[in-house]
């Protein structure tokens, strides 16, 4: 422990507090380790920490430096032990740092549902409402509409993620997506900047058990194993980010079957990035016939319908 670490009485209060966290969380990394042996063979061991994530973090230990590690070296050393949130925000805590926030939960999150859902009844555009595990939470009339027929309420609840129902085959979402060369290059793009997104929001989860359970859901549906497991550069997101998504969509009025272009935007609901809504912006003028087509239809009263 660090009390064994000469000069540790020595230490201010705060940094030896910090150390004890962090010799807490190795310790018991280490101890893991030794009858299973890590798949990058880590061993967290004190040089190591300070090879792979702090420099500095020998020289702590035994005294010759005092000044507290900066937030981002924080959060290095937290990767490298592969922390999970709480544990993360402990270390932050013991270096008077403000913690992360957390995703909303309970009550505010069930408010911040209800209000993305309310909002999506005024929305004249097809529309979902997701967290931030990308989990579909609902949709309103025209979404369900466009991509009819959409069985959405007979997969169960914990099925419900955009990142593999997008690759069912099953599901009109990826049919409709691909149906030529063009089409088909928006739609990885698309959804390689989904799954760069879900791991950009959920980065602090990633040693979660909840986190590999879905992860390991997500690989188990067609190729997206593939796709996930891609090392995608900042450049390419941002051309990703902007390719239009191209669709067959059927005009509500005439049953002709067109293509279109679409614009993916998000809406906020509240202060936190999640949960959001996901819509559909038309592009060009057949789109905005077959979304207008699909909200004249008596059926398209803009609901948002709960996936119960």
């Amino acid at each position: 422990m660090i009390e064994s670490i000469p000069g540790s009485s020595q230490k201010p209060a705060m940094l030896r507090e910090l150390l004890e966290e962090i010799e807490i969380l190795r310790i018991a990394r280490q101890q893991e380790v030794r009858n299973h042996p890590h798949p990058f063979l880590k061993r967290f061991t004190q040089q190591e920490l300070t090879d792979e994530a702090c420099p500095t973090y020998k020289n702590l230990l035994v005294g010759r430096s005092q000044r507290i590690p900066s937030r981002q070296t924080l959060m290095q050393i937290a990767d490298y032990l592969e922390c999970s949130m709480v544990q993360r925000n402990n270390l932050l805590l013991a270096a008077r740092y403000l913690p992360e926030s957390l995703e909303l939960t309970g009550s505010e999150l069930q408010l911040a549902l209800k209000l993305g859902k309310n909002l999506m009844q005024t929305l004249p555009y097809p529309a979902i409402l997701v967290t931030h595990t990308l989990h579909i939470e609902a949709i309103n009339e025209l979404f369900q509409r466009l991509f009819a027929p959409l069985p959405l309420a007979t997969i169960p609840q914990e099925q419900r993620h955009m990142l593999s129902l997008f690759f069912r085959h099953d599901l009109p979402f990826r049919e409709r997506s691909t149906f030529n060369k063009q089409a088909t290059k928006a739609w990885q793009a698309g959804v390689s900047r989904g799954i760069q997104l879900f791991k950009e929001s959920n980065r602090f989860y990633q040693f979660e058990p909840w986190y590999q359970t879905l992860v390991e859901q997500f690989c188990a549906v067609a190729d997206f194993r593939q796709y996930w497991e891609q090392e995608v550069v900042p450049a390419t997101l941002t051309q990703q980010q902007e390719l239009p998504k191209l669709l067959l969509g059927r005009n509500a009025i005439t049953g002709d079957v067109q293509q279109i272009q679409l614009r993916q935007v998000r809406i906020s609901v509240c202060s936190r990035m999640y949960p959001c809504i996901i819509a559909l912006l038309p592009l060009d003028e057949p789109a905005r016939m077959v979304v207008t087509s699909l909200g004249s239809t008596e059926e398209s009263n803009m609901s948002a319908a709960g996936l119960s």
